[in-house]
């Protein structure tokens, strides 16, 4: 079983996350990074899946009648959860709980015991800052989850089945109208919207830079798109003057920090089974609702989790979206819990590989923080790249990459930053627990390093802080700092620390190359990502009533965790994790 699982995640790995080298032509790779005759090309090819979806026509179709502020935002967002009052729910109950799929937003919350220390200590003087990036809003990955329960209800309607009244109504004439991969204007408006934020914050230091810097992205559509908003919001309408869009090509075998997987597709796992036990558990009340509600057609909790992922999906693509109102607050926090699992499990602490897919970033980051070339470790680099100064600086007051929210989950567990590394339940929710995708890594999500010089007593000394989509992570002793209710860090402490650790803890030439040598460390590699005895027990007993209502459809979860997997289920495994790791 775990054979068939690390399969199914490789593949997903290499096809779905990442995407093939669509709308390239006949000779891919004549115009990459590093090769084309031109020096930083943006036209590299290698774009991954890409469809459009619908125009949206909101002034049209929004008929949600309420004067409660929408705070200035471009989609709809003023829904309440089902049974909003009685829950004392509010909007937030919605679109905080959307796993990665949740539209960008400040998350202080995360770590509430630095609020009160967001300014800056005034003996401070910011010197360089490091902004990790992820994309911003995005149709669906690929054309299983939501597509797939469109299909559905499409059959269910042609054959004059489906019979819905209320709230449910709507899904009598509804349609899938959404594309595959490619950023929306909502995520256009994020990355926009984080370049001017980010010029004001740190334009000043680019004053007596006499370059032009050098910001990385990957080859797929969205995250060349999510690059060139955000630098049209920090540079302005001239950026192609102002700075060099350095496109990493994302493919297959390709080194890669930004998209690790390529070059280690090996994200072994055991602890997913958790997430897989959950899922049996998960979304049972509202299945029911649902399935009470609209006769004619038969609902899995499957299905209705495609629903709720449809809230976000058709919220930030049309701007409005019926099923954001079908679910309470109790719903919304099972599908997130669920988004926290798989990530946590399989790129998070809860899993083996993690710190060796983010370990090359970090590699490049001490770098830059040291200002030195680059002379290894060796790991998922672009070593021709790397080893140019023209295309990896290290010199830069302002550095900025993009990626997806798997690398900054990987980037995160590499980094240590164990104020994340919550060990989740596959039984039950835990409400307490600091580690949610949602606050993490939405989409447009930001991980922001700030190195700068203070003034104590005369003596001057550098410091580094970190902030999470703006909460400053109170670093602590597992980051070699000392705690402080500021978060700062000494920086020699801080690189001193990742230097003896983080290569050495990621265990990446075993990992990713089957090679073990002095760097070899078992009690890391075990660490954290296998399963005990208690949890093999846990997932092994069958969920109560799960073959009773396993004959009442044909497949009611999605997939079937036992030895006997159908074709059916196996499918609908496979496109749970396309779209749930996506």
């Amino acid at each position: 079983m775990l054979m068939l699982l690390k399969f199914l995640i490789y593949w997903y790995s290499l096809t779905s996350a990442c995407g093939l080298a669509k709308g390239t032509n006949s000779d891919p790779w004549r115009n990459v990074t590093g090769t084309s005759s031109e020096t930083f090309p943006t036209d590299v090819g290698f774009l991954g899946n890409m469809k459009y979806g619908a125009k949206p026509f909101l002034a049209q179709k929004d008929r949600l009648n309420t004067t409660r502020s929408n705070n200035d935002s471009s989609v709809e967002m003023r829904w309440l959860p089902w049974n909003a009052e009685e829950d004392a729910a509010t909007s937030d109950d919605i679109f905080r709980n959307l796993g990665t799929t949740s539209p960008y937003h400040q998350a202080f919350d995360l770590f509430p015991e630095t609020i009160e220390h967001q300014v800056l200590p005034p003996q401070c003087k910011i010197k360089s800052a490091h902004i990790l990036h992820r994309h911003g809003s995005r149709y669906p990955a690929g054309p299983g989850g939501p597509s797939s329960l469109g299909r559905k209800i499409k059959l269910a309607q042609k054959t004059g089945q489906l019979k819905a009244h209320g709230d449910f109504e709507f899904l009598k004439h509804w349609e899938y109208d959404l594309g595959e991969d490619v950023l929306v204007h909502k995520g256009a408006q994020e990355l926009f919207d984080s370049g001017v934020k980010y010029y004001y914050e740190y334009a000043k230091l680019l004053e007596n830079y006499d370059k032009k810097p050098v910001i990385r992205t990957t080859s797929q559509s969205r995250m060349v798109d999510s690059a060139r908003y955000w630098a049209l919001g920090f540079f302005g309408w001239d950026m192609q003057d102002k700075v060099n869009i350095e496109v990493l090509t994302e493919t297959f075998f390709q080194n890669n920090t930004l998209a690790p997987y390529m070059s280690c597709p090996n994200p072994f796992s055991p602890k997913v089974l958790k997430a897989l036990a959950w899922r049996f558990k998960m979304l049972k009340k509202a299945t029911d609702r649902i399935n009470k509600h609209v006769k004619g057609i038969t609902f899995s909790s499957s299905d209705v989790s495609n629903m709720i992922s449809l809230c976000g999906y058709e919220t930030v693509a049309l701007g409005y979206s019926n099923f954001c109102k079908l679910f309470t607050k109790q719903d919304f926090e099972e599908y997130e819990y669920e988004q926290d699992l798989m990530h946590q499990s399989v790129f998070g602490f809860m899993s083996v590989t993690s710190k060796a897919w983010g370990v090359g970033w970090v590699t490049e980051f001490i770098h830059r923080l040291k200002h030195k070339a680059f002379d290894g470790p060796q790991t998922s680099q672009n070593s021709t790249l790397d080893h140019n100064p023209k295309y990896f600086p290290v010199h830069q007051p302002l550095y900025v990459d993009f990626t997806h929210d798997i690398v900054i989950e990987s980037i995160l567990t590499a980094l240590n930053f164990k104020q994340l590394a919550d060990e989740l339940d596959g039984d039950r929710m835990q409400p307490n627990r600091r580690f949610r995708t949602s606050h993490v890594v939405p989409f447009g999500a930001r991980l922001v390093f700030e190195v700068m010089e203070c003034d104590e007593n005369g003596d001057k000394s550098e410091y580094i802080r970190a902030k999470l989509n703006d909460a400053v992570v109170p670093l602590d002793g597992n980051q070699g700092c000392e705690s402080r209710l500021d978060g700062l860090c000494r920086l020699d402490n801080y690189i001193s620390h990742l230097e003896k650790h983080a290569f050495q803890d990621s265990n990446f030439d075993f990992l990713c190359r089957l090679k073990i040598d002095e760097n070899f460390d078992l009690k890391k590699l075990l660490d954290g990502g296998i399963l005990s005895n208690d949890d093999l027990k846990q997932i092994s007993k069958t969920p109560p009533g799960y073959h009773e209502h396993h004959k009442k459809s044909d497949d009611p979860l999605g997939f079937a965790l036992n030895s006997k997997m159908t074709r059916h289920t196996r499918s609908g495994f496979v496109g749970r994790f396309a779209q749930i790791l996506a």
